[in-house]
């Protein structure tokens, strides 16, 4: 059986004080609405509270659906690249899945959700009108950090950090094409 909480002027008070409905007040006291309207008119308690009940939206708002990540085969994403630039000798990532969109190489579906020191750039230089995929290794620090914060580092300043690199190649670098993350010792 529900045991009634005796409503107190100093308690009902600090209810009133935060805007409370008088629906949630008796829920909280366990009484009746009634009540609680006649006890704030007997303890003489004035606050600006809502009249009424909440006014309904005519209109729902818009939800758009999440675009789906979407995960392919390495092999097969490669050998379209393959198919596209006709490369000498291509290394493939040692990965299972790729996300064409993000460029992340993982063994499931889905980004790593690991602790990662190092990552490895795949990108296709162009050479005396030849295209080569090749692979660099970058290291982001010592103690291992989350891919979130690797992913965020590289995406943004890849083709920066690889024209510092190959500042005096006799190659010019076309595209990045995957990312891969790892723990080195």
């Amino acid at each position: 059986m529900k045991r009634r909480k005796t409503v107190s002027k100093k308690e009902l008070g600090k209810w009133v004080k935060r805007n409370k409905s008088n629906r949630a007040i008796a829920r909280y006291f366990k009484v009746s609405e009634s009540t609680i309207k006649r006890r704030v008119k007997q303890y003489g308690l004035r606050a600006v509270r809502p009249r009424g009940r909440k006014p309904y939206l005519k209109t729902r708002p818009r939800r758009f659906p999440k675009p789906k990540d979407e995960w392919v085969d390495v092999k097969r994403y490669f050998d379209t690249l393959d198919n596209q630039y006709h490369f000498i000798q291509p290394r493939y990532p040692p990965h299972k899945y790729i996300n064409p969109r993000t460029k992340v190489c993982s063994f499931k579906r889905g980004n790593p959700r690991y602790k990662y020191t190092t990552v490895g750039i795949y990108y296709i230089a162009l050479q005396s009108k030849v295209y080569f995929l090749y692979y660099t290794r970058i290291r982001y620090s010592r103690k291992p950090v989350s891919f979130q914060e690797i992913y965020n580092w590289i995406s943004g300043r890849v083709e920066h950090v690889l024209d510092e690199l190959y500042l005096k190649a006799s190659f010019s670098i076309e595209r990045v094409v995957a990312f891969t993350f790892m723990v080195e010792r």
